[in-house]
């Protein structure tokens, strides 16, 4: 799937919101293989980015034309991408795609790292300050070398997962162009990947109220226009 301000008309198994049996147990696959790759960007994010809110620096930003999650940049213009549905990994330079990409299948989270440290040698960043402390705690998160991550195990399931997330960039700019602006922004928060929308009045208020709505109740709409107005209408003051 791709963004595309023309398509109108939500597709895929994960726009009926209701996956059936075998679609579900995939998904969830697909959900803890993504969720275990993904820490090595926010371990990046807390070690790095110093820039911005210090509880939203963990934050990864979605850009649909690549189906990638990004961390915010640190050290002059550097961030992490998370490609779909491969899980590849791959450092930017002023957001443009840097040499050397790592592939996870069948490499193990020591692997990871040291790929990660031998980037940052490269790129003379202080590698002392990598850290894979994280903020918060994860079930079942690989570490060290004794499991190795499988994505192309699961791999219609990270497509399915990434269709949610294409979904949404798409429900957000149409939301967003009818209120007379095109440049919706997705967040991600790296600790559940969860389809979730928040939506609230002025985005950097502290006192900002934030309204949810799932993104299985927003993406059952077959209508991309009938799912933004669904969203335009919880964010109204």
């Amino acid at each position: 799937m791709t963004n595309s301000p023309d398509r109108h008309v939500l597709t895929g198994e994960q726009a009926k919101g209701n996956p059936s049996g075998d679609e579900f147990v995939e998904l969830e696959r697909a959900h803890k293989e993504a969720l275990n790759v993904v820490q090595w960007l926010a371990r990046m994010a807390c070690s790095y980015v110093t820039s911005g809110d210090p509880e939203r620096r963990v934050d990864l930003d979605y850009r649909a034309a690549e189906a990638a999650l990004t961390t915010k940049t640190f050290a002059e213009g550097m961030a992490l991408e998370m490609r779909f549905p491969e899980l590849h990994l791959q450092f930017l330079h002023n957001g443009k795609p840097a040499p050397h990409v790592f592939d996870p299948q069948e490499r193990s989270p020591a692997e990871a790292e040291a790929w990660i440290l031998v980037e940052l040698l490269h790129r003379g960043i202080d590698r002392e300050k990598f850290s894979k402390k994280l903020p918060y705690s994860i079930p079942d998160l690989l570490t060290g070398d004794a499991e190795d991550y499988a994505p192309q195990a699961c791999r219609s399931g990270l497509t399915q997962l990434a269709g949610w997330f294409d979904n949404a960039a798409s429900v957000l700019k149409e939301a967003m162009r009818s209120r007379g602006t095109d440049r919706p922004v997705i967040i991600c928060l790296p600790r559940t990947l969860e389809p979730y929308f928040y939506a609230a009045g002025r985005a950097n208020s502290p006192n900002m109220e934030r309204r949810i709505v799932s993104g299985r109740k927003l993406l059952a709409a077959t209508d991309i226009a009938e799912a933004a107005a669904m969203l335009n209408k919880i964010a109204a003051p």
